[in-house]
Protein backbone atom coordinates (compact mmCIF):
# COMPACT_ATOMS: atom_id res chain seq x y z
CA UNK A 1 0.00 0.00 0.00
CA UNK A 2 1.26 3.34 -0.75
CA UNK A 3 1.57 6.68 1.18
CA UNK A 4 -1.05 7.95 -2.02
CA UNK A 5 -3.81 6.03 -1.17
CA UNK A 6 -6.59 7.12 0.25
CA UNK A 7 -7.82 5.86 3.48
CA UNK A 8 -11.61 5.90 4.88
CA UNK A 9 -9.96 6.87 9.00
CA UNK A 10 -12.24 4.18 10.76
CA UNK A 11 -12.19 1.39 7.89
CA UNK A 12 -10.28 -1.49 8.42
CA UNK A 13 -7.45 -0.97 6.15
CA UNK A 14 -5.32 -4.45 6.28
CA UNK A 15 -5.93 -7.93 6.38
CA UNK A 16 -6.89 -9.37 9.81
CA UNK A 17 -3.79 -11.29 9.70
CA UNK A 18 -1.63 -7.91 9.53
CA UNK A 19 -4.11 -5.95 11.98
CA UNK A 20 -3.83 -9.12 14.34
CA UNK A 21 0.39 -8.43 14.57
CA UNK A 22 -0.04 -4.53 14.24
CA UNK A 23 -2.34 -5.06 17.48
CA UNK A 24 0.12 -7.31 19.14
CA UNK A 25 2.99 -4.98 18.92
CA UNK A 26 1.33 -2.00 19.95
CA UNK A 27 0.14 -3.33 23.07
CA UNK A 28 3.81 -4.78 23.95
CA UNK A 29 4.86 -1.21 23.68
CA UNK A 30 2.19 0.95 25.82
CA UNK A 31 0.22 0.54 28.81
CA UNK A 32 -3.78 -0.11 28.67
CA UNK A 33 -4.38 3.10 29.57
CA UNK A 34 -2.85 4.96 27.02
CA UNK A 35 -4.91 2.94 24.34
CA UNK A 36 -8.31 3.62 26.43
CA UNK A 37 -10.18 5.14 23.51
CA UNK A 38 -12.46 6.78 26.18
CA UNK A 39 -9.60 8.71 28.03
CA UNK A 40 -7.49 10.33 25.34
CA UNK A 41 -5.41 13.61 25.95
CA UNK A 42 -3.74 14.98 23.15
CA UNK A 43 -0.53 13.68 24.85
CA UNK A 44 -1.53 10.23 24.26
CA UNK A 45 -2.80 10.51 21.35
CA UNK A 46 0.46 11.76 19.83
CA UNK A 47 2.22 8.59 21.92
CA UNK A 48 0.09 6.51 20.18
CA UNK A 49 0.22 7.54 16.62
CA UNK A 50 3.91 7.92 17.03
CA UNK A 51 4.15 4.27 17.75
CA UNK A 52 1.87 3.23 15.11
CA UNK A 53 3.85 5.08 12.64
CA UNK A 54 6.84 3.73 13.81
CA UNK A 55 5.26 0.00 13.63
CA UNK A 56 4.23 0.50 10.27
CA UNK A 57 7.84 1.90 9.23
CA UNK A 58 8.98 -2.20 10.17
CA UNK A 59 10.45 -3.73 7.17
CA UNK A 60 8.70 -6.79 8.27
CA UNK A 61 5.05 -5.07 7.44
CA UNK A 62 6.36 -3.63 4.17
CA UNK A 63 3.76 -1.17 4.61
CA UNK A 64 4.49 2.85 5.52
CA UNK A 65 3.59 5.79 7.93
CA UNK A 66 1.67 7.65 5.76
CA UNK A 67 -0.42 10.34 8.28
CA UNK A 68 -4.24 8.55 6.65
CA UNK A 69 -3.02 4.94 6.79
CA UNK A 70 -1.98 5.96 10.77
CA UNK A 71 -4.88 7.48 11.86
CA UNK A 72 -7.08 4.25 10.09
CA UNK A 73 -5.10 1.61 11.55
CA UNK A 74 -5.11 3.46 15.07
CA UNK A 75 -9.51 3.47 14.74
CA UNK A 76 -9.14 -0.11 13.60
CA UNK A 77 -6.79 -1.18 16.67
CA UNK A 78 -7.58 0.79 19.41
CA UNK A 79 -10.28 3.04 18.83
CA UNK A 80 -14.01 2.12 17.95
CA UNK A 81 -13.53 1.86 14.50
CA UNK A 82 -15.98 4.10 12.59
CA UNK A 83 -17.46 4.81 16.08
CA UNK A 84 -14.57 6.03 17.12
CA UNK A 85 -15.00 10.00 15.60
CA UNK A 86 -18.37 9.68 17.83
CA UNK A 87 -16.41 8.94 20.57
CA UNK A 88 -14.19 12.46 20.78
CA UNK A 89 -16.98 14.77 19.20
CA UNK A 90 -18.03 16.68 22.47
CA UNK A 91 -21.06 17.65 20.96
CA UNK A 92 -22.28 13.46 21.09
CA UNK A 93 -23.63 12.49 24.30
CA UNK A 94 -24.70 8.81 23.48
CA UNK A 95 -23.87 6.50 21.12
CA UNK A 96 -26.46 4.08 20.20
CA UNK A 97 -25.87 1.10 17.85
CA UNK A 98 -28.76 -1.09 17.11
CA UNK A 99 -27.20 -2.46 14.53
CA UNK A 100 -24.06 -2.30 11.73
CA UNK A 101 -26.15 -0.01 9.32
CA UNK A 102 -28.71 1.74 12.24
CA UNK A 103 -26.52 4.19 14.40
CA UNK A 104 -27.79 6.99 16.11
CA UNK A 105 -26.03 9.73 18.36
CA UNK A 106 -27.60 12.41 20.67
CA UNK A 107 -26.59 15.35 20.18
CA UNK A 108 -27.75 18.59 22.24
CA UNK A 109 -30.31 16.73 23.75
CA UNK A 110 -32.16 15.19 20.27
CA UNK A 111 -31.39 11.77 18.99
CA UNK A 112 -30.60 11.83 14.93
CA UNK A 113 -28.69 9.26 12.57
CA UNK A 114 -25.04 9.37 13.16
CA UNK A 115 -23.78 9.56 9.33
CA UNK A 116 -21.55 6.52 9.79
CA UNK A 117 -21.94 2.97 9.67
CA UNK A 118 -20.47 -0.39 10.07
CA UNK A 119 -19.22 -2.91 8.06
CA UNK A 120 -21.04 -5.95 8.92
CA UNK A 121 -22.28 -7.08 12.59
CA UNK A 122 -19.13 -8.92 12.98
CA UNK A 123 -17.69 -5.41 13.02
CA UNK A 124 -19.98 -4.34 15.62
CA UNK A 125 -19.83 -7.86 17.68
CA UNK A 126 -15.38 -6.93 17.89
CA UNK A 127 -16.16 -3.68 18.91
CA UNK A 128 -18.40 -4.57 21.79
CA UNK A 129 -15.89 -7.41 22.64
CA UNK A 130 -12.82 -4.63 22.46
CA UNK A 131 -14.37 -2.33 24.72
CA UNK A 132 -15.36 -4.99 27.50
CA UNK A 133 -12.03 -6.38 27.26
CA UNK A 134 -10.79 -2.70 28.04
CA UNK A 135 -13.42 -2.49 31.03
CA UNK A 136 -12.26 -6.10 32.16
CA UNK A 137 -15.01 -7.96 31.06
CA UNK A 138 -15.78 -10.94 28.84
CA UNK A 139 -18.74 -10.40 26.04
CA UNK A 140 -19.47 -13.66 24.15
CA UNK A 141 -21.74 -16.56 24.34
CA UNK A 142 -22.10 -17.49 27.51
CA UNK A 143 -21.58 -13.93 28.75
CA UNK A 144 -23.96 -11.92 26.13
CA UNK A 145 -24.24 -9.03 28.20
CA UNK A 146 -21.93 -6.54 29.87
CA UNK A 147 -22.95 -2.78 31.71
CA UNK A 148 -19.49 -1.43 32.12
CA UNK A 149 -18.11 1.83 33.53
CA UNK A 150 -14.66 3.13 31.25
CA UNK A 151 -11.57 4.79 33.02
CA UNK A 152 -13.36 8.14 32.18
CA UNK A 153 -16.71 7.30 33.66
CA UNK A 154 -18.00 6.87 30.08
CA UNK A 155 -20.89 4.03 30.38
CA UNK A 156 -21.10 0.99 28.03
CA UNK A 157 -23.55 -1.87 27.28
CA UNK A 158 -23.57 -4.59 24.63
CA UNK A 159 -25.75 -7.21 23.86
CA UNK A 160 -25.00 -10.22 21.86
CA UNK A 161 -27.44 -12.83 20.57
CA UNK A 162 -29.47 -14.98 21.62
CA UNK A 163 -30.58 -12.25 24.14
CA UNK A 164 -30.98 -9.77 21.24
CA UNK A 165 -28.91 -7.85 18.37
CA UNK A 166 -25.70 -6.74 18.41
CA UNK A 167 -26.88 -3.58 20.18
CA UNK A 168 -24.20 -1.45 21.72
CA UNK A 169 -24.99 1.30 24.33
CA UNK A 170 -22.38 4.24 24.71
CA UNK A 171 -23.09 7.19 27.19
CA UNK A 172 -20.33 9.29 27.28
CA UNK A 173 -18.92 10.91 30.39
CA UNK A 174 -20.87 14.30 31.28
CA UNK A 175 -18.26 16.91 31.89
CA UNK A 176 -20.85 19.46 30.88
CA UNK A 177 -20.18 22.47 33.76
CA UNK A 178 -23.09 24.85 34.11
CA UNK A 179 -23.29 27.86 36.17
CA UNK A 180 -27.18 28.50 38.05
CA UNK A 181 -26.54 32.12 36.42
CA UNK A 182 -24.47 34.22 34.23
CA UNK A 183 -21.37 35.41 35.53
CA UNK A 184 -20.09 32.22 37.09
CA UNK A 185 -16.51 30.60 36.22
CA UNK A 186 -17.20 27.95 33.72
CA UNK A 187 -18.50 30.44 30.89
CA UNK A 188 -21.56 28.82 30.51
CA UNK A 189 -25.05 28.59 32.76
CA UNK A 190 -28.48 27.40 32.79
CA UNK A 191 -30.17 31.03 32.35
CA UNK A 192 -28.26 31.85 29.91
CA UNK A 193 -29.75 28.32 27.96
CA UNK A 194 -32.94 28.69 28.87
CA UNK A 195 -33.47 26.17 31.52
CA UNK A 196 -34.18 28.75 34.41
CA UNK A 197 -35.19 32.35 35.16
CA UNK A 198 -32.41 34.96 36.59
CA UNK A 199 -35.10 34.90 39.97
CA UNK A 200 -35.38 31.16 39.96
CA UNK A 201 -31.15 31.19 39.84
CA UNK A 202 -31.09 33.97 42.43
CA UNK A 203 -33.26 31.96 44.65
CA UNK A 204 -31.96 28.83 44.15
CA UNK A 205 -28.72 29.97 44.99
CA UNK A 206 -29.68 31.71 48.05
CA UNK A 207 -31.50 28.38 49.33
CA UNK A 208 -28.65 26.42 48.47
CA UNK A 209 -26.41 29.03 50.80
CA UNK A 210 -28.69 28.92 53.89
CA UNK A 211 -28.50 25.08 53.60
CA UNK A 212 -31.58 23.92 52.27
CA UNK A 213 -32.27 19.89 51.39
CA UNK A 214 -32.99 19.44 48.02
CA UNK A 215 -34.43 16.43 45.83
CA UNK A 216 -33.71 17.04 42.36
CA UNK A 217 -36.36 14.81 40.32
CA UNK A 218 -36.56 14.02 36.20
CA UNK A 219 -36.88 11.40 33.81
CA UNK A 220 -33.77 10.00 32.63
CA UNK A 221 -31.49 12.59 30.23
CA UNK A 222 -33.08 15.45 31.79
CA UNK A 223 -30.08 16.69 33.13
CA UNK A 224 -30.28 15.62 36.91
CA UNK A 225 -26.31 15.50 36.96
CA UNK A 226 -25.74 18.32 35.79
CA UNK A 227 -27.99 20.18 37.86
CA UNK A 228 -26.85 18.75 40.89
CA UNK A 229 -23.23 19.78 39.93
CA UNK A 230 -24.49 23.44 39.30
CA UNK A 231 -25.82 23.79 42.86
CA UNK A 232 -22.70 22.52 44.45
CA UNK A 233 -21.02 25.25 43.23
CA UNK A 234 -22.77 27.55 45.68
CA UNK A 235 -21.54 25.60 48.65
CA UNK A 236 -19.04 27.24 51.12
CA UNK A 237 -15.80 26.01 49.81
CA UNK A 238 -14.94 25.69 53.45
CA UNK A 239 -17.13 23.18 53.81
CA UNK A 240 -16.22 19.68 53.76
CA UNK A 241 -18.57 18.02 50.89
CA UNK A 242 -19.01 14.02 50.89
CA UNK A 243 -20.08 13.03 47.15
CA UNK A 244 -21.47 8.97 47.34
CA UNK A 245 -22.08 7.44 43.63
CA UNK A 246 -23.19 4.29 42.06
CA UNK A 247 -20.73 5.19 39.62
CA UNK A 248 -18.64 8.56 40.13
CA UNK A 249 -20.28 11.50 37.40
CA UNK A 250 -20.45 14.52 39.47
CA UNK A 251 -16.72 15.16 39.60
CA UNK A 252 -16.92 17.84 41.91
CA UNK A 253 -14.61 21.19 42.04
CA UNK A 254 -14.46 21.53 45.74
CA UNK A 255 -10.89 21.25 47.27
CA UNK A 256 -12.28 19.44 50.96
CA UNK A 257 -13.94 16.48 49.08
CA UNK A 258 -14.33 13.26 49.48
CA UNK A 259 -15.87 10.78 47.04
CA UNK A 260 -17.24 7.24 47.44
CA UNK A 261 -18.34 4.65 44.35
CA UNK A 262 -19.75 1.85 45.17
CA UNK A 263 -18.06 -1.83 44.66
CA UNK A 264 -19.82 -4.44 42.06
CA UNK A 265 -19.32 -8.17 41.99
CA UNK A 266 -17.64 -7.69 38.98
CA UNK A 267 -15.36 -5.57 39.99
CA UNK A 268 -13.72 -7.95 42.83
CA UNK A 269 -10.94 -9.51 42.34
CA UNK A 270 -11.36 -12.00 44.49
CA UNK A 271 -13.89 -13.50 47.42
CA UNK A 272 -17.39 -14.34 48.09
CA UNK A 273 -19.18 -11.50 45.61
CA UNK A 274 -22.07 -11.34 47.85
CA UNK A 275 -20.70 -10.53 51.10
CA UNK A 276 -18.12 -8.26 49.56
CA UNK A 277 -20.41 -6.13 47.55
CA UNK A 278 -20.78 -2.04 48.70
CA UNK A 279 -23.78 -0.34 47.54
CA UNK A 280 -24.79 3.36 47.91
CA UNK A 281 -26.23 2.72 51.41
CA UNK A 282 -23.33 1.00 52.80
CA UNK A 283 -21.11 3.95 51.18
CA UNK A 284 -23.94 6.52 52.84
CA UNK A 285 -23.43 5.01 56.62
CA UNK A 286 -19.46 5.22 55.84
CA UNK A 287 -19.17 8.68 54.91
CA UNK A 288 -20.98 10.03 57.85
CA UNK A 289 -18.00 8.91 59.84
CA UNK A 290 -15.71 11.24 57.37
CA UNK A 291 -17.26 14.33 59.16
CA UNK A 292 -18.96 16.01 56.14
CA UNK A 293 -20.39 18.96 56.34
CA UNK A 294 -22.87 18.64 53.24
CA UNK A 295 -23.92 14.79 51.66
CA UNK A 296 -24.43 14.76 48.06
CA UNK A 297 -26.03 11.26 47.03
CA UNK A 298 -26.17 10.77 43.39
CA UNK A 299 -29.50 9.04 42.99
CA UNK A 300 -31.71 7.11 45.32
CA UNK A 301 -32.91 3.88 42.95
CA UNK A 302 -32.97 0.94 46.29
CA UNK A 303 -34.61 1.02 49.04
CA UNK A 304 -31.50 0.79 51.43
CA UNK A 305 -30.06 3.88 49.58
CA UNK A 306 -33.47 5.51 50.47
CA UNK A 307 -33.28 4.55 53.76
CA UNK A 308 -29.96 5.42 54.65
CA UNK A 309 -29.89 8.94 52.56
CA UNK A 310 -32.76 9.96 55.01
CA UNK A 311 -30.92 8.99 58.00
CA UNK A 312 -28.23 10.82 56.93
CA UNK A 313 -30.11 14.14 56.29
CA UNK A 314 -32.26 13.75 59.17
CA UNK A 315 -29.41 13.87 61.67
CA UNK A 316 -27.67 17.22 61.03
CA UNK A 317 -26.61 16.95 57.92
CA UNK A 318 -28.29 20.01 56.66
CA UNK A 319 -27.57 21.63 53.05
CA UNK A 320 -27.59 18.27 51.24
CA UNK A 321 -29.00 16.46 47.76
CA UNK A 322 -29.78 13.72 45.89
CA UNK A 323 -31.59 13.38 43.12
CA UNK A 324 -34.50 10.34 41.97
CA UNK A 325 -36.37 9.31 38.63
CA UNK A 326 -39.42 11.09 38.64
CA UNK A 327 -41.40 13.30 36.11
CA UNK A 328 -42.61 15.66 38.99
CA UNK A 329 -42.67 16.96 42.59
CA UNK A 330 -45.95 14.27 43.57
CA UNK A 331 -44.06 11.41 41.73
CA UNK A 332 -40.73 12.21 43.20
CA UNK A 333 -41.79 11.62 46.77
CA UNK A 334 -44.17 8.78 46.36
CA UNK A 335 -41.20 6.78 45.02
CA UNK A 336 -38.97 7.91 47.60
CA UNK A 337 -41.56 6.87 49.92
CA UNK A 338 -42.17 3.72 48.12
CA UNK A 339 -38.33 2.89 48.42
CA UNK A 340 -38.32 3.88 52.03
CA UNK A 341 -40.94 1.78 53.19
CA UNK A 342 -39.51 -1.16 52.35
CA UNK A 343 -36.42 -0.55 54.91
CA UNK A 344 -38.40 1.02 57.52
CA UNK A 345 -41.44 -1.43 57.98
CA UNK A 346 -41.85 -0.27 61.43
CA UNK A 347 -43.11 3.26 60.58
CA UNK A 348 -46.70 3.77 59.78
CA UNK A 349 -47.68 5.63 56.27
CA UNK A 350 -48.37 8.92 58.59
CA UNK A 351 -45.25 8.97 59.91
CA UNK A 352 -42.61 8.26 57.28
CA UNK A 353 -44.52 11.05 55.23
CA UNK A 354 -43.51 13.30 58.42
CA UNK A 355 -40.07 11.66 58.36
CA UNK A 356 -39.69 12.59 54.62
CA UNK A 357 -41.41 16.31 54.89
CA UNK A 358 -39.04 16.62 57.86
CA UNK A 359 -35.92 16.18 55.80
CA UNK A 360 -35.92 18.07 52.41
CA UNK A 361 -36.99 21.25 52.23
CA UNK A 362 -37.34 21.58 48.30
CA UNK A 363 -38.15 19.42 45.38
CA UNK A 364 -36.40 20.79 41.76
CA UNK A 365 -38.03 18.86 39.30
CA UNK A 366 -36.36 19.53 35.63
CA UNK A 367 -37.55 18.29 31.97
CA UNK A 368 -36.16 18.03 28.49
CA UNK A 369 -38.09 19.29 25.95
CA UNK A 370 -38.44 18.07 22.08
CA UNK A 371 -35.92 20.59 21.22
CA UNK A 372 -33.08 19.09 23.37
CA UNK A 373 -33.20 21.95 26.13
CA UNK A 374 -33.36 21.19 29.54
CA UNK A 375 -35.72 23.17 31.55
CA UNK A 376 -36.13 23.45 35.62
CA UNK A 377 -40.06 22.05 35.34
CA UNK A 378 -40.96 23.03 38.64
CA UNK A 379 -39.71 24.25 42.50
CA UNK A 380 -41.70 22.93 44.87
CA UNK A 381 -41.53 23.76 48.46
CA UNK A 382 -42.23 20.42 50.85
CA UNK A 383 -44.05 22.38 53.71
CA UNK A 384 -45.45 19.38 55.73
CA UNK A 385 -48.12 16.79 55.74
CA UNK A 386 -51.60 16.74 55.82
CA UNK A 387 -54.93 13.80 55.99
CA UNK A 388 -54.38 14.48 51.61
CA UNK A 389 -49.94 13.31 51.69
CA UNK A 390 -47.35 16.12 51.22
CA UNK A 391 -48.14 19.98 51.24
CA UNK A 392 -46.23 20.97 48.14
CA UNK A 393 -46.06 24.89 46.99
CA UNK A 394 -44.87 25.84 43.79
CA UNK A 395 -42.17 28.45 44.13
CA UNK A 396 -41.70 28.35 40.60
CA UNK A 397 -43.01 26.58 37.53
CA UNK A 398 -42.41 26.25 33.79
CA UNK A 399 -45.45 27.46 31.62
CA UNK A 400 -45.41 25.31 28.53
CA UNK A 401 -48.71 25.89 27.37
CA UNK A 402 -47.69 28.33 24.36
CA UNK A 403 -45.72 25.55 22.56
CA UNK A 404 -43.69 22.22 23.04
CA UNK A 405 -40.65 24.30 23.36
CA UNK A 406 -41.93 28.08 24.26
CA UNK A 407 -41.48 28.23 28.11
CA UNK A 408 -42.37 31.04 30.52
CA UNK A 409 -41.56 30.85 33.99
CA UNK A 410 -44.08 31.82 36.80
CA UNK A 411 -43.06 32.58 40.34
CA UNK A 412 -45.81 32.43 43.09
CA UNK A 413 -45.23 35.86 44.90
CA UNK A 414 -47.28 34.65 47.61
CA UNK A 415 -44.76 31.86 48.77
CA UNK A 416 -43.12 32.41 51.89
CA UNK A 417 -40.29 30.28 53.54
CA UNK A 418 -41.00 27.85 56.13
CA UNK A 419 -39.95 28.73 59.38
CA UNK A 420 -37.34 26.31 58.83
CA UNK A 421 -35.80 28.12 55.87
CA UNK A 422 -36.56 31.29 57.29
CA UNK A 423 -34.11 30.53 60.51
CA UNK A 424 -31.66 28.85 58.10
CA UNK A 425 -31.28 32.44 55.92
CA UNK A 426 -31.19 34.21 58.67
CA UNK A 427 -28.26 32.41 59.52
CA UNK A 428 -26.50 32.96 56.90
CA UNK A 429 -27.15 36.88 57.08
CA UNK A 430 -30.05 36.61 54.31
CA UNK A 431 -33.08 38.55 54.48
CA UNK A 432 -36.25 37.16 52.56
CA UNK A 433 -38.47 39.77 50.64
Amino acid sequence: MTAAQPVRAGASPLSAATMGKVRRMLVARLAPEVLNPFDRTPEREQLVRSTIAAILEDPELELSGAPALVAAVEAAVCGLGPLQPLVEDPAVSDILVNGHDAVFVERAGRLEPAGVQLGSDAELVEIAERIAALAGRELSVAHPIVDARMADGSRVNAVLPPVGGPYLAVRKFNRLRLDLAPGGRHGRDWVSEGGLSAEMADVLARLVRARANILVAGETGAGKTTFLRSLTDEFDPAERVGVVEDTAELALESANRFSLETVHPHDLASGEAESRLLDVGDLVANALRMRPDRLIVGEIRLPREAFYTLQALHTGHDGSATTIHASSAEDALFRLELLARQSMRDLTVADLRTYIARVFDLVVVLRRLRSGRRVVRQVAALEGVDADGYRLADVFRADLASGPDEVRFVRDASWKPSERLRVRLEAEGERWT
